[in-house]
């Protein structure tokens, strides 16, 4: 490269790392080094160690895409560096459009510097401009920057990873994400090899460069290594890392390892080291008092001693080699179905049928732990992603929704429960966006659950998946039970065309009963059986449930003891403060206080109290337990949980008993 373009790289990157120092520790802009004890924050949010690398890394990637005229997607991996990327959004003008509040002069930056830590959260999240990926998920940003680069409008993703992170067992498994994918995107994940987590060196920092080269290499990564410590240079280390970016371009799956110090370019003060120490991860001056974290603190300005802004207050470089072209991302206006002319054959279900048609209409595709045959949607196979991670599957499903595009994510309800955490974090990513305003329309998360808790239940796991979910608000999600394939067909066709919400479809793929037609279904509430009094209500969600208190409402009809029978495709509606709530006349219509009540809920039966719990008292709910039988049918299945038609059965005739 030449001197002129390095020495503004070099510029741009001390200019970021001079504004890191005040967002961490001064309350408003040094104009001359010169701080006093007033100037400095109580509290110092953020990370150091990590962002000071991060500046180095961003730096460089902005300048030679913008070089290249090369589109891109970041997704940064690091949670802890907040303040890099919200330094470098400041720097490039996005903070500035979005919120005249940081404007790039003196006044913005001081508003930045107060904000931080305070409005703005440290670390990366979906509030930041831009932003996929919420950093502190730790794990998955390899498989979220796969995702979004399958069908994006991008040239590049790069994916910046820490190295602590890399030891994550989802990332771990992502790495083979280049085997089976064709990305339209490129993507070019870049290690932030600084030798540290928070209390302890990392694994890859304790590899050799030829066993990195040889590890990634079995993976079929074209690995650049970019050793930038022990360099007084700095400008070599930004040509170095400038060579390996340009090599990136023209090989098939690039890696870029960049070999730095925590706290990378941070000066020794008074014979106190503070790059390459432990200490550098978040803040190396927590143990210092005032007065010497005044005189260290001088000494990291000096080291990134720059002008920024001209004599009226203005930033001096608007750095225009650094903007990089913003992408719209055109999210899919999806096509609907018309259900009514979906009939079932023989050689399909009606999963299968319905995404036959939807995606004949539309674009997208299905992600699954390999259950695609299990469920009986074997035409669906070339519109598949099949994996046997659910982690690594659900960071792809995230990164391609995030992309503009639609998709499903079908899999046994037992095995979900691995992904709780992550569904839990995207459901903070929806409140975050709403709360900083940020206008990210895009497409649903769709899960399909099959193989109920009460199928397979010795060996996979357990139903708690919706739990994660449903004591939550249910503006940002979906939780739907449908009784049988024509209720299936209704629910499919709602989540498909909803908007930046989780929808989650429990439904067991061999039932049979069919209740009610396809224009008779609700996705609320419905009444199946109604008498004309009552001696008891009973009442299912989940579609096995149903056929249990269907065949107990016939045996008790032959003793002349008549039911209601109530189903709840959305058990969200008994939470007074939920956006389907039912209003206090609606439950009264449906549950009789006078009346004994039977709930049977297919899960566990917890949530369903919780849910009732400012509505009354005296309705019963009985759930999934736990137990087991070895050789377990479903019937066997239903009577371990004390929940059999013998069993709901004498149920009934106790709760009639005790009314009497």
């Amino acid at each position: 490269m030449k001197d002129n373009e390095l020495e503004l790289i070099k510029k741009y990157i001390l200019t970021a790392n001079r504004i890191l120092i005040h967002l961490m520790y001064l309350k408003c802009y040094c104009k001359n080094n010169e701080i006093s004890e007033d100037m400095l924050k109580n509290k110092n949010p953020g990370h150091l160690g990590s962002s000071l690398t991060i500046n180095f890394i961003i730096g460089n990637l902005n300048y030679f895409f913008n070089k290249n005229k090369l589109t891109h997607q970041l997704v940064i991996g690091t949670g802890h560096s907040g303040a890099s990327l919200i330094i470098n959004k400041w720097l490039d003008a996005t903070l500035e459009v979005e919120n005249k509040e940081y404007s790039r002069n003196i006044d913005g930056l001081n508003n930045l510097i107060n904000s931080f830590g305070t409005k703005i959260r440290s670390e990366i999240n979906p509030s930041y401009p831009d932003v996929i990926y919420d950093g502190g998920e730790l794990g998955y940003s390899l498989g979220v920057a796969y995702g979004y680069a399958i069908d994006s409008p991008v040239d590049i993703v790069p994916c910046i990873i820490g190295d602590g992170e890399a030891e994550e067992g989802t990332l771990a498994a992502s790495w083979q994400l280049n085997k089976i994918l064709k990305t339209k995107s490129k993507v070019l994940p870049i290690i932030n090899l600084n030798g540290y987590k928070m209390c302890s060196k990392s694994f890859l920092s304790r590899e050799s460069n030829k066993d990195l080269l040889n590890y990634f290499s079995s993976f079929g990564y074209n690995t650049k290594i970019v050793d930038i410590r022990n360099s007084s240079n700095f400008k070599k280390c930004i040509n170095n890392f400038q060579k390996a970016l340009t090599a990136s371009l023209n090989c098939e799956h690039p890696l870029i390892i960049l070999k730095s110090y925590k706290g990378y370019t941070l000066p020794k003060v008074n014979n106190i080291e503070f790059e390459n120490t432990i200490k550098s991860h978040k803040n190396p001056l927590v143990e210092y008092n005032s007065y010497n974290k005044i005189i260290i603190l001088r000494e990291f300005l000096k080291k990134y001693n720059v002008t920024i802004f001209n004599s009226n207050g203005k930033l001096i470089n608007n750095f225009i080699e650094f903007y990089s072209t913003k992408i719209n991302r055109n999210f899919y206006n999806i096509k609907s179905i018309n259900i009514s002319k979906i009939k079932k054959d023989n050689s399909s279900n009606i999963l299968e049928k319905y995404l036959d048609e939807f995606f004949k209409k539309n674009n997208g595709l299905i992600f699954s732990p390999d259950e695609i045959y299990s469920n009986f949607i074997f035409s669906l196979s070339s519109k598949s992603i099949e994996i046997l991670n659910e982690n690594v599957l659900q960071a792809l499903y995230q990164g391609y929704i995030q992309a503009g595009n639609q998709g499903f994510y079908i899999g046994y309800e037992g095995f979900m429960s691995m992904i709780t955490s992550m569904i839990s974090q995207y459901y903070k990513s929806l409140v975050q966006e709403e709360l900083a305003n940020r206008k990210n329309i895009k497409n649903s998360l769709n899960y399909i659950l099959t193989s109920t808790c009460f199928e397979n239940t010795y060996s996979h796991q357990n139903p708690n998946f919706v739990n994660e979910l449903l004591g939550k608000n249910d503006k940002y999600f979906n939780i739907l039970f449908p009784k049988d394939e024509n209720n299936l067909l209704k629910c499919l066709q709602y989540i498909s065309t909803t908007k930046n919400k989780i929808n989650i479809i429990t439904t067991s793929k061999r039932h049979t009963a069919i209740y009610q037609s396809v224009e008779e279904a609700n996705i609320r509430i419905d009444i199946i059986h109604k008498s004309l009094k009552p001696n008891i209500i009973l009442c299912a969600t989940g579609d096995y449930m149903l056929d249990v208190i269907d065949n107990v409402y016939e045996d008790l009809k032959k003793l002349n003891i008549f039911a209601d029978i109530i189903y709840i495709t959305n058990p969200k509606i008994f939470d007074v403060k939920s956006i389907n709530s039912l209003s206090e006349e609606e439950f009264n219509y449906f549950f009789n206080r006078n009346i004994p009540t039977l709930y049977l809920y297919s899960g566990y039966a917890y949530i369903i109290k919780s849910l009732l719990y400012e509505r009354c008292n005296y309705i019963k709910v009985i759930g999934y337990e736990d137990e087991i039988k070895f050789f377990g049918s479903l019937n066997n299945n239903l009577k371990a949980n004390n929940m059999s038609l013998s069993d709901i059965k004498n149920l009934c005739f106790e709760m009639l008993k005790l009314k009497n």
